[in-house]
Protein backbone atom coordinates (compact mmCIF):
# COMPACT_ATOMS: atom_id res chain seq x y z
CA UNK A 1 0.00 0.00 0.00
CA UNK A 2 1.12 3.57 -0.65
CA UNK A 3 2.02 5.88 2.23
CA UNK A 4 1.21 9.60 2.41
CA UNK A 5 3.78 11.70 4.25
CA UNK A 6 3.84 15.52 4.60
CA UNK A 7 7.36 16.95 4.50
CA UNK A 8 7.72 20.66 5.15
CA UNK A 9 5.34 22.39 2.75
CA UNK A 10 5.47 19.45 0.31
CA UNK A 11 3.28 16.33 0.25
CA UNK A 12 4.90 12.98 -0.51
CA UNK A 13 3.65 9.56 -1.58
CA UNK A 14 5.82 6.45 -1.04
CA UNK A 15 5.10 3.01 -2.45
CA UNK A 16 6.91 -0.15 -3.59
CA UNK A 17 6.95 -1.49 -7.15
CA UNK A 18 8.83 -3.99 -9.30
CA UNK A 19 10.82 -3.21 -12.43
CA UNK A 20 10.52 -5.12 -15.71
CA UNK A 21 13.26 -7.46 -14.49
CA UNK A 22 11.38 -8.12 -11.24
CA UNK A 23 13.70 -6.01 -9.08
CA UNK A 24 11.99 -4.59 -5.99
CA UNK A 25 12.26 -0.77 -5.61
CA UNK A 26 10.61 2.04 -3.67
CA UNK A 27 9.16 5.12 -5.36
CA UNK A 28 9.11 8.54 -3.70
CA UNK A 29 6.91 11.23 -5.29
CA UNK A 30 6.43 14.85 -4.23
CA UNK A 31 3.38 17.05 -4.83
CA UNK A 32 2.60 20.67 -4.04
CA UNK A 33 -0.83 20.11 -2.45
CA UNK A 34 -2.31 17.55 -0.10
CA UNK A 35 -5.19 16.92 -2.53
CA UNK A 36 -2.80 15.91 -5.33
CA UNK A 37 -0.94 13.55 -3.00
CA UNK A 38 -4.12 11.95 -1.64
CA UNK A 39 -5.48 11.39 -5.18
CA UNK A 40 -2.18 9.83 -6.23
CA UNK A 41 -2.16 7.56 -3.17
CA UNK A 42 -5.69 6.38 -3.94
CA UNK A 43 -4.73 5.63 -7.55
CA UNK A 44 -1.61 3.67 -6.52
CA UNK A 45 -3.61 1.76 -3.89
CA UNK A 46 -6.09 0.77 -6.62
CA UNK A 47 -3.32 -0.49 -8.93
CA UNK A 48 -1.70 -2.46 -6.10
CA UNK A 49 -4.99 -4.05 -5.03
CA UNK A 50 -5.79 -5.05 -8.61
CA UNK A 51 -2.20 -6.44 -8.89
CA UNK A 52 -1.74 -4.60 -12.16
CA UNK A 53 2.07 -4.53 -12.18
CA UNK A 54 2.30 -3.24 -15.74
CA UNK A 55 0.06 -0.21 -15.10
CA UNK A 56 1.88 0.47 -11.83
CA UNK A 57 5.23 0.45 -13.63
CA UNK A 58 3.81 2.77 -16.31
CA UNK A 59 2.64 5.15 -13.57
CA UNK A 60 6.15 5.20 -12.10
CA UNK A 61 7.79 5.84 -15.48
CA UNK A 62 5.25 8.56 -16.31
CA UNK A 63 6.03 10.38 -13.06
CA UNK A 64 9.80 10.06 -13.57
CA UNK A 65 9.57 11.33 -17.16
CA UNK A 66 7.48 14.29 -16.01
CA UNK A 67 10.00 15.19 -13.32
CA UNK A 68 12.87 14.84 -15.79
CA UNK A 69 11.08 17.18 -18.16
CA UNK A 70 10.59 19.75 -15.37
CA UNK A 71 14.28 19.58 -14.46
CA UNK A 72 15.27 20.00 -18.11
CA UNK A 73 13.02 23.05 -18.43
CA UNK A 74 14.51 24.54 -15.25
CA UNK A 75 18.05 23.95 -16.47
CA UNK A 76 17.12 25.49 -19.82
CA UNK A 77 15.74 28.54 -18.02
CA UNK A 78 18.94 28.89 -16.02
CA UNK A 79 21.03 28.64 -19.18
CA UNK A 80 18.93 31.33 -20.82
CA UNK A 81 19.37 33.51 -17.74
CA UNK A 82 23.14 33.01 -17.93
CA UNK A 83 23.30 34.31 -21.48
CA UNK A 84 20.47 36.85 -21.24
CA UNK A 85 21.39 40.36 -22.42
CA UNK A 86 24.99 39.28 -23.11
CA UNK A 87 25.99 40.65 -26.50
CA UNK A 88 29.30 38.82 -26.56
CA UNK A 89 30.13 36.68 -29.56
CA UNK A 90 32.81 34.04 -29.66
CA UNK A 91 34.95 36.34 -31.78
CA UNK A 92 34.49 39.55 -29.74
CA UNK A 93 37.57 40.75 -27.86
CA UNK A 94 36.90 42.39 -24.45
CA UNK A 95 40.47 42.39 -23.15
CA UNK A 96 40.54 46.20 -23.14
CA UNK A 97 37.54 46.57 -20.83
CA UNK A 98 37.62 47.30 -17.10
CA UNK A 99 36.66 45.10 -14.19
CA UNK A 100 33.69 47.39 -13.47
CA UNK A 101 32.35 46.94 -17.01
CA UNK A 102 32.59 43.18 -16.63
CA UNK A 103 31.10 43.03 -13.12
CA UNK A 104 28.10 45.21 -13.97
CA UNK A 105 27.22 42.84 -16.82
CA UNK A 106 28.10 39.60 -14.99
CA UNK A 107 26.42 40.12 -11.60
CA UNK A 108 22.74 40.22 -12.75
CA UNK A 109 23.32 37.08 -14.85
CA UNK A 110 25.12 35.32 -11.99
CA UNK A 111 22.31 36.26 -9.58
CA UNK A 112 19.66 34.67 -11.81
CA UNK A 113 21.73 31.59 -12.53
CA UNK A 114 22.53 30.91 -8.87
CA UNK A 115 19.06 32.01 -7.65
CA UNK A 116 20.58 34.50 -5.22
CA UNK A 117 18.21 35.97 -2.67
CA UNK A 118 17.63 39.75 -2.85
CA UNK A 119 19.52 40.18 0.42
CA UNK A 120 22.52 38.24 -0.90
CA UNK A 121 22.48 40.27 -4.12
CA UNK A 122 22.55 43.49 -2.07
CA UNK A 123 25.57 42.11 -0.20
CA UNK A 124 27.39 41.56 -3.49
CA UNK A 125 26.61 45.11 -4.66
CA UNK A 126 27.70 46.62 -1.34
CA UNK A 127 31.04 44.75 -1.33
CA UNK A 128 31.71 45.79 -4.91
CA UNK A 129 30.90 49.47 -4.32
CA UNK A 130 32.64 49.85 -0.95
CA UNK A 131 35.72 47.64 -1.31
CA UNK A 132 36.34 46.15 -4.76
CA UNK A 133 35.53 48.96 -7.23
CA UNK A 134 37.76 51.54 -5.46
CA UNK A 135 40.70 49.14 -5.97
CA UNK A 136 39.93 47.25 -9.21
CA UNK A 137 36.98 49.15 -10.75
CA UNK A 138 38.95 51.13 -13.37
CA UNK A 139 41.59 48.47 -13.85
CA UNK A 140 41.70 46.72 -17.26
CA UNK A 141 40.52 43.26 -16.30
CA UNK A 142 42.94 41.40 -18.57
CA UNK A 143 45.85 42.95 -16.65
CA UNK A 144 44.78 41.63 -13.23
CA UNK A 145 47.26 39.03 -12.02
CA UNK A 146 47.49 36.79 -8.96
CA UNK A 147 49.98 39.23 -7.39
CA UNK A 148 47.45 42.05 -7.74
CA UNK A 149 44.82 40.01 -5.90
CA UNK A 150 47.29 39.20 -3.10
CA UNK A 151 48.14 42.91 -2.84
CA UNK A 152 44.41 43.67 -2.64
CA UNK A 153 44.02 41.21 0.26
CA UNK A 154 46.99 42.81 2.04
CA UNK A 155 45.41 46.23 1.51
CA UNK A 156 42.08 45.00 2.91
CA UNK A 157 43.75 43.54 6.01
CA UNK A 158 44.93 47.06 6.94
CA UNK A 159 41.71 48.86 6.02
CA UNK A 160 39.64 50.43 8.81
CA UNK A 161 35.93 49.74 9.21
CA UNK A 162 33.39 52.41 8.32
CA UNK A 163 29.87 53.04 9.55
CA UNK A 164 28.62 52.24 13.05
CA UNK A 165 31.75 50.30 14.07
CA UNK A 166 33.92 53.43 13.65
CA UNK A 167 31.36 55.98 14.87
CA UNK A 168 32.91 58.64 17.16
CA UNK A 169 36.24 56.78 17.29
CA UNK A 170 39.65 58.27 16.67
CA UNK A 171 41.65 57.02 13.65
CA UNK A 172 43.90 55.00 15.94
CA UNK A 173 40.97 53.32 17.67
CA UNK A 174 39.06 52.30 14.55
CA UNK A 175 38.79 48.51 14.15
CA UNK A 176 40.10 46.87 10.98
CA UNK A 177 37.97 44.87 8.57
CA UNK A 178 37.13 41.39 9.81
CA UNK A 179 38.54 38.28 8.16
CA UNK A 180 34.99 37.38 7.17
CA UNK A 181 34.57 40.61 5.20
CA UNK A 182 37.92 40.09 3.45
CA UNK A 183 37.03 36.49 2.55
CA UNK A 184 33.65 37.60 1.20
CA UNK A 185 35.27 40.25 -1.03
CA UNK A 186 37.75 37.67 -2.32
CA UNK A 187 34.94 35.26 -3.19
CA UNK A 188 32.99 37.96 -5.06
CA UNK A 189 36.10 39.19 -6.89
CA UNK A 190 37.08 35.73 -8.14
CA UNK A 191 33.60 34.25 -8.69
CA UNK A 192 33.30 35.75 -12.17
CA UNK A 193 36.73 34.83 -13.56
CA UNK A 194 35.42 31.68 -15.24
CA UNK A 195 32.73 33.67 -17.07
CA UNK A 196 35.28 36.42 -17.85
CA UNK A 197 37.44 33.91 -19.69
CA UNK A 198 34.44 32.60 -21.69
CA UNK A 199 33.48 36.16 -22.62
CA UNK A 200 37.07 37.05 -23.59
CA UNK A 201 37.71 39.64 -20.89
CA UNK A 202 40.75 37.65 -19.75
CA UNK A 203 42.88 34.95 -21.34
CA UNK A 204 43.89 33.13 -18.15
CA UNK A 205 42.29 32.79 -14.71
CA UNK A 206 44.67 33.98 -11.95
CA UNK A 207 45.68 31.17 -9.61
CA UNK A 208 45.19 32.48 -6.10
CA UNK A 209 44.61 31.16 -2.60
CA UNK A 210 41.65 32.25 -0.53
CA UNK A 211 42.45 34.09 2.73
CA UNK A 212 41.87 32.39 6.06
CA UNK A 213 38.66 33.36 7.82
CA UNK A 214 38.60 33.44 11.61
CA UNK A 215 35.12 32.80 12.90
CA UNK A 216 33.95 34.85 15.85
CA UNK A 217 31.50 32.91 17.92
CA UNK A 218 28.24 34.59 18.78
CA UNK A 219 27.50 35.10 22.49
CA UNK A 220 24.66 33.18 24.10
CA UNK A 221 22.72 33.24 27.37
CA UNK A 222 21.82 30.51 29.81
CA UNK A 223 18.07 29.86 30.20
CA UNK A 224 17.90 31.59 33.59
CA UNK A 225 19.37 34.79 32.08
CA UNK A 226 16.73 34.73 29.32
CA UNK A 227 14.00 34.27 31.93
CA UNK A 228 15.34 37.15 34.04
CA UNK A 229 15.33 39.38 30.96
CA UNK A 230 11.75 38.41 30.09
CA UNK A 231 10.60 39.23 33.61
CA UNK A 232 12.05 42.74 33.22
CA UNK A 233 9.99 43.49 30.08
CA UNK A 234 6.80 44.49 31.84
CA UNK A 235 6.19 47.53 29.62
CA UNK A 236 7.20 46.00 26.27
CA UNK A 237 4.69 43.25 25.41
CA UNK A 238 5.71 43.03 21.74
CA UNK A 239 9.44 42.76 22.50
CA UNK A 240 8.61 40.27 25.29
CA UNK A 241 6.81 38.01 22.81
CA UNK A 242 9.59 38.41 20.24
CA UNK A 243 12.32 37.43 22.73
CA UNK A 244 10.17 34.62 24.16
CA UNK A 245 9.39 33.04 20.79
CA UNK A 246 12.93 33.54 19.41
CA UNK A 247 14.39 31.58 22.34
CA UNK A 248 11.79 28.82 22.67
CA UNK A 249 11.42 28.21 18.92
CA UNK A 250 15.01 29.12 17.91
CA UNK A 251 13.98 31.67 15.27
CA UNK A 252 15.94 34.19 13.23
CA UNK A 253 14.81 37.83 13.46
CA UNK A 254 13.36 37.76 9.93
CA UNK A 255 11.43 34.58 10.77
CA UNK A 256 10.01 36.16 13.93
CA UNK A 257 8.52 39.18 12.14
CA UNK A 258 7.35 36.95 9.28
CA UNK A 259 5.18 34.57 11.37
CA UNK A 260 1.85 33.99 9.62
CA UNK A 261 -1.10 33.88 12.03
CA UNK A 262 -2.87 31.52 9.61
CA UNK A 263 -0.27 28.78 10.24
CA UNK A 264 -0.82 28.77 14.04
CA UNK A 265 -2.73 25.65 15.18
CA UNK A 266 -3.83 26.12 18.79
CA UNK A 267 -5.13 22.56 19.12
CA UNK A 268 -1.85 21.11 17.84
CA UNK A 269 0.11 23.81 19.75
CA UNK A 270 2.24 24.45 16.68
CA UNK A 271 2.88 26.76 13.73
CA UNK A 272 4.83 26.69 10.47
CA UNK A 273 7.95 28.69 9.62
CA UNK A 274 7.67 29.22 5.87
CA UNK A 275 8.41 32.90 5.30
CA UNK A 276 10.54 35.78 6.56
CA UNK A 277 10.66 39.57 6.22
CA UNK A 278 13.72 41.32 4.75
CA UNK A 279 14.62 44.82 3.61
CA UNK A 280 16.19 44.81 0.15
CA UNK A 281 17.15 47.39 -2.45
CA UNK A 282 14.99 48.29 -5.42
CA UNK A 283 17.89 47.25 -7.67
CA UNK A 284 17.79 43.69 -6.35
CA UNK A 285 14.02 43.57 -6.95
CA UNK A 286 14.60 44.46 -10.59
CA UNK A 287 17.19 41.69 -11.01
CA UNK A 288 15.97 38.80 -8.85
CA UNK A 289 13.15 36.71 -10.44
CA UNK A 290 9.73 37.56 -9.03
CA UNK A 291 9.15 33.86 -8.28
CA UNK A 292 11.64 34.15 -5.41
CA UNK A 293 9.57 36.88 -3.68
CA UNK A 294 6.17 36.29 -2.07
CA UNK A 295 5.20 39.93 -1.47
CA UNK A 296 6.64 43.43 -1.77
CA UNK A 297 5.16 45.67 0.92
CA UNK A 298 4.19 49.26 0.00
CA UNK A 299 6.83 51.88 0.81
CA UNK A 300 6.16 54.26 3.68
CA UNK A 301 8.50 56.84 2.12
CA UNK A 302 7.92 57.08 -1.66
CA UNK A 303 11.50 58.22 -2.33
CA UNK A 304 13.06 55.30 -0.44
CA UNK A 305 15.47 53.14 -2.44
CA UNK A 306 14.58 49.93 -0.63
CA UNK A 307 11.47 47.95 0.34
CA UNK A 308 10.39 45.37 2.88
CA UNK A 309 9.61 42.03 1.25
CA UNK A 310 8.17 38.67 2.28
CA UNK A 311 10.13 35.70 0.99
CA UNK A 312 10.77 32.06 1.74
CA UNK A 313 13.14 31.12 4.60
CA UNK A 314 16.92 31.16 4.28
CA UNK A 315 17.20 27.53 3.09
CA UNK A 316 14.84 24.72 2.13
CA UNK A 317 15.61 23.06 5.46
CA UNK A 318 14.44 26.20 7.25
CA UNK A 319 10.82 25.42 6.29
CA UNK A 320 9.67 23.63 9.40
CA UNK A 321 6.91 23.00 11.90
CA UNK A 322 7.68 24.15 15.43
CA UNK A 323 5.83 23.54 18.68
CA UNK A 324 4.80 25.98 21.40
CA UNK A 325 5.02 25.88 25.19
CA UNK A 326 1.88 26.60 27.21
CA UNK A 327 3.02 30.08 28.45
CA UNK A 328 4.04 31.02 24.91
CA UNK A 329 0.70 29.80 23.56
CA UNK A 330 -1.17 32.05 26.04
CA UNK A 331 1.01 35.02 25.10
CA UNK A 332 0.31 34.50 21.40
CA UNK A 333 -3.44 34.40 22.09
CA UNK A 334 -3.15 37.71 23.94
CA UNK A 335 -1.25 39.18 20.99
CA UNK A 336 -3.95 38.05 18.52
CA UNK A 337 -6.61 39.62 20.76
CA UNK A 338 -4.63 42.90 20.65
CA UNK A 339 -4.49 42.69 16.86
CA UNK A 340 -8.29 42.34 16.86
CA UNK A 341 -8.61 45.52 18.93
CA UNK A 342 -6.21 47.33 16.55
CA UNK A 343 -8.35 46.26 13.57
CA UNK A 344 -11.46 47.68 15.24
CA UNK A 345 -9.68 50.95 16.00
CA UNK A 346 -8.14 51.53 12.55
CA UNK A 347 -11.03 50.09 10.57
CA UNK A 348 -10.51 50.43 6.82
CA UNK A 349 -7.07 51.97 7.39
CA UNK A 350 -5.76 48.70 8.85
CA UNK A 351 -3.34 46.82 6.56
CA UNK A 352 -4.06 43.13 7.12
CA UNK A 353 -1.13 41.01 5.96
CA UNK A 354 -1.83 38.21 8.44
CA UNK A 355 1.36 38.87 10.43
CA UNK A 356 1.64 38.10 14.15
CA UNK A 357 4.24 40.85 14.59
CA UNK A 358 3.16 44.12 13.02
CA UNK A 359 2.66 47.81 13.73
CA UNK A 360 -0.67 48.88 15.28
CA UNK A 361 -2.04 49.60 11.78
CA UNK A 362 -0.93 46.19 10.48
CA UNK A 363 2.16 47.33 8.56
CA UNK A 364 5.13 44.91 8.79
CA UNK A 365 7.95 45.42 11.28
CA UNK A 366 11.53 45.57 10.06
CA UNK A 367 13.70 42.79 11.55
CA UNK A 368 16.31 45.31 12.70
CA UNK A 369 13.71 47.00 14.91
CA UNK A 370 13.71 44.22 17.49
CA UNK A 371 17.50 43.98 17.30
CA UNK A 372 17.88 47.66 18.22
CA UNK A 373 15.20 47.53 20.91
CA UNK A 374 16.73 44.38 22.37
CA UNK A 375 20.15 46.07 22.65
CA UNK A 376 18.61 49.22 24.17
CA UNK A 377 16.98 47.19 26.94
CA UNK A 378 20.22 45.36 27.69
CA UNK A 379 22.01 48.69 28.09
CA UNK A 380 19.13 49.98 30.22
CA UNK A 381 19.38 46.95 32.52
CA UNK A 382 23.22 47.23 32.54
CA UNK A 383 23.70 43.61 31.47
CA UNK A 384 27.38 42.64 31.25
CA UNK A 385 27.28 39.72 28.79
CA UNK A 386 25.19 41.39 26.09
CA UNK A 387 24.06 39.42 23.03
CA UNK A 388 22.51 40.19 19.66
CA UNK A 389 18.92 39.24 18.89
CA UNK A 390 20.30 36.34 16.81
CA UNK A 391 22.00 35.18 20.01
CA UNK A 392 18.58 34.19 21.35
CA UNK A 393 18.34 31.58 18.59
CA UNK A 394 21.76 30.23 19.58
CA UNK A 395 20.80 30.27 23.26
CA UNK A 396 17.66 28.25 22.52
CA UNK A 397 19.50 25.70 20.39
CA UNK A 398 22.26 25.21 22.97
CA UNK A 399 19.66 24.68 25.70
CA UNK A 400 17.90 22.07 23.58
CA UNK A 401 21.17 20.27 22.89
CA UNK A 402 21.64 19.86 26.64
CA UNK A 403 18.04 18.84 27.27
CA UNK A 404 18.22 16.11 24.62
CA UNK A 405 21.63 14.81 25.77
CA UNK A 406 23.34 15.92 22.53
CA UNK A 407 20.67 14.72 20.08
CA UNK A 408 21.95 17.01 17.31
CA UNK A 409 19.70 15.56 14.61
CA UNK A 410 16.51 16.34 16.57
CA UNK A 411 17.62 19.83 17.63
CA UNK A 412 18.89 20.67 14.13
CA UNK A 413 15.59 19.75 12.46
CA UNK A 414 13.55 21.68 15.03
CA UNK A 415 15.64 24.81 14.43
CA UNK A 416 16.08 24.63 10.66
CA UNK A 417 19.81 23.81 10.87
CA UNK A 418 21.92 21.04 9.43
CA UNK A 419 23.44 18.81 12.15
CA UNK A 420 26.92 19.76 10.89
CA UNK A 421 26.31 23.50 11.35
CA UNK A 422 24.75 22.90 14.76
CA UNK A 423 27.72 20.87 15.97
CA UNK A 424 30.33 23.32 14.67
CA UNK A 425 28.71 26.62 15.71
CA UNK A 426 26.58 25.70 18.74
CA UNK A 427 28.73 23.10 20.48
CA UNK A 428 30.31 25.16 23.24
CA UNK A 429 30.11 25.57 26.99
CA UNK A 430 28.65 28.56 28.80
CA UNK A 431 30.67 30.42 31.43
CA UNK A 432 28.42 29.15 34.23
CA UNK A 433 29.09 25.58 33.12
CA UNK A 434 32.85 26.17 33.08
CA UNK A 435 32.59 27.60 36.59
CA UNK A 436 30.62 24.55 37.71
CA UNK A 437 33.26 22.24 36.26
CA UNK A 438 35.95 24.11 38.19
CA UNK A 439 34.00 23.57 41.44
CA UNK A 440 33.63 19.88 40.62
CA UNK A 441 37.37 19.58 40.09
CA UNK A 442 38.06 21.39 43.37
CA UNK A 443 35.73 19.23 45.45
CA UNK A 444 36.98 16.00 43.87
CA UNK A 445 40.71 16.70 43.57
CA UNK A 446 41.54 18.33 46.92
CA UNK A 447 40.85 16.04 49.91
CA UNK A 448 40.39 18.84 52.47
CA UNK A 449 39.09 21.60 50.24
CA UNK A 450 37.77 24.64 52.11
CA UNK A 451 35.28 25.13 49.29
CA UNK A 452 34.04 21.59 49.81
CA UNK A 453 33.37 22.24 53.51
CA UNK A 454 31.71 25.61 52.95
CA UNK A 455 29.49 24.61 50.01
CA UNK A 456 25.85 25.01 51.00
CA UNK A 457 23.33 22.38 49.98
CA UNK A 458 21.72 24.53 47.31
CA UNK A 459 25.10 25.00 45.52
CA UNK A 460 25.70 21.26 45.56
CA UNK A 461 22.23 20.76 44.15
CA UNK A 462 23.09 23.25 41.41
CA UNK A 463 26.22 21.26 40.57
CA UNK A 464 24.25 18.02 40.35
CA UNK A 465 21.67 19.67 38.13
CA UNK A 466 24.40 21.02 35.86
CA UNK A 467 25.83 17.50 35.51
CA UNK A 468 22.43 16.17 34.50
CA UNK A 469 21.83 18.95 31.96
CA UNK A 470 25.24 18.78 30.29
CA UNK A 471 26.74 15.35 29.48
CA UNK A 472 30.04 17.02 28.53
CA UNK A 473 30.60 18.08 32.15
CA UNK A 474 30.01 14.47 33.23
CA UNK A 475 32.61 13.22 30.75
CA UNK A 476 35.17 15.79 31.89
CA UNK A 477 34.49 15.02 35.55
CA UNK A 478 34.97 11.29 34.95
CA UNK A 479 38.31 12.04 33.30
CA UNK A 480 39.38 14.09 36.33
CA UNK A 481 38.29 11.39 38.78
CA UNK A 482 40.04 8.71 36.71
CA UNK A 483 43.36 10.61 36.83
CA UNK A 484 42.92 11.28 40.55
CA UNK A 485 42.34 7.61 41.30
CA UNK A 486 45.64 6.52 39.71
Amino acid sequence: MATYKPRGTSHCVLYPYRTETGEYKQQWETYETELEAVKRKAFIDYLQKSKNREELLNAVLEYKNGRAKERAELESARTRAETENVAVSAEEDNTDKTFREFAEKWLPIHAKKKLLSPNTYDGYVSSLNVHIYPYFGDRIMSTIRAEDIDNFLAHMSQKACTGSKSYKKSPDAMPLLSSGTIKKCYNILTAGFKAAKKWHYITEIPETTAPVERFKKRNAWAPDRVMDFLESLTDEPLLHLAVHIAFVCSLRAGEVVGIDIGTIDFRDRSFWIKQEVQRVSDESLRVIPKSEIMRVFPKQVPTAKSSLILKGPKTEGSVRKTYLTTPLLHEIKERIEQIGRDKDFFGSEYHDYGLLFCNPDGRPIEPKYFGSLFKDWQRKLKIDNQIEFQGLRKSGQMHKVRLTKNNYQLVAESGGHSPEVLMSNYNEALEAEKRTLSLLVETSFYPNSAAQESKPADDLAFILQSIQNNPEITKQLMQVLSVNAQ
